[in-house]
C-alpha cells in the first residue's frame, strides 16, 4: 500500500513539474506585463523538426501612454526582432490572453501574433 501511494505521489509531482516546464507567461511576467515595469526574460523549445529555437523578451517601461516591449527569436539559421509599442489597451488584452494560455500555443500566440502583424504597433527586423 505505502508503494502504491508513493508512486502514485511520484506521478504526480513529475506531471506537475513538465506541466511547469511548459508554462512561458508566468505570473510573475504577467504582472510585469501588466504593469509594464522593466525586466528581461527568455526561454528556449524545440520545434517538431529538432531545432532550438530561443526567444528573449524584454519589457522597457511605458513612454508617453505606451509600454515599449522587445522580443528576439533565435533559430539556427534566422534572428527576428520585434519592436512594439502597446497601448493599454492591447497590453490588457495580452495580460488576458496570457492568463488564460500561460503555454503561448493558443490565445496567447494567436494574439500576439495578430499585434505583430500591425506596422503602427510592431516592427520587425531580420538578421
Amino acid at each position: 500500500m505505502k508503494k502504491i501511494l508513493l508512486i502514485m505521489g511520484l506521478m504526480i509531482i513529475s506531471a506537475i513539474t513538465v506541466y511547469s516546464a511548459e508554462v512561458i507567461y508566468s505570473n510573475i511576467f504577467i504582472n510585469k506585463f501588466l504593469h509594464c515595469l522593466p525586466s528581461k526574460g527568455s526561454f528556449t523549445y524545440m520545434d517538431a523538426n529538432g531545432n532550438n529555437t530561443t526567444v528573449q523578451m524584454g519589457l522597457h517601461g511605458w513612454k508617453d501612454g505606451i509600454c515599449r516591449y522587445t522580443e528576439t527569436v533565435q533559430t539556427a539559421d534566422n534572428t527576428t526582432t520585434y519592436n512594439c509599442n502597446l497601448a493599454r489597451e492591447q497590453v490588457n488584452e495580452l495580460v488576458s490572453a496570457m492568463k488564460s494560455d500561460p503555454t503561448g500555443e493558443g490565445i496567447a500566440k494567436q494574439t500576439w501574433n495578430r499585434f505583430k502583424k500591425i506596422p503602427e504597433v510592431c516592427t520587425t527586423s531580420q538578421n
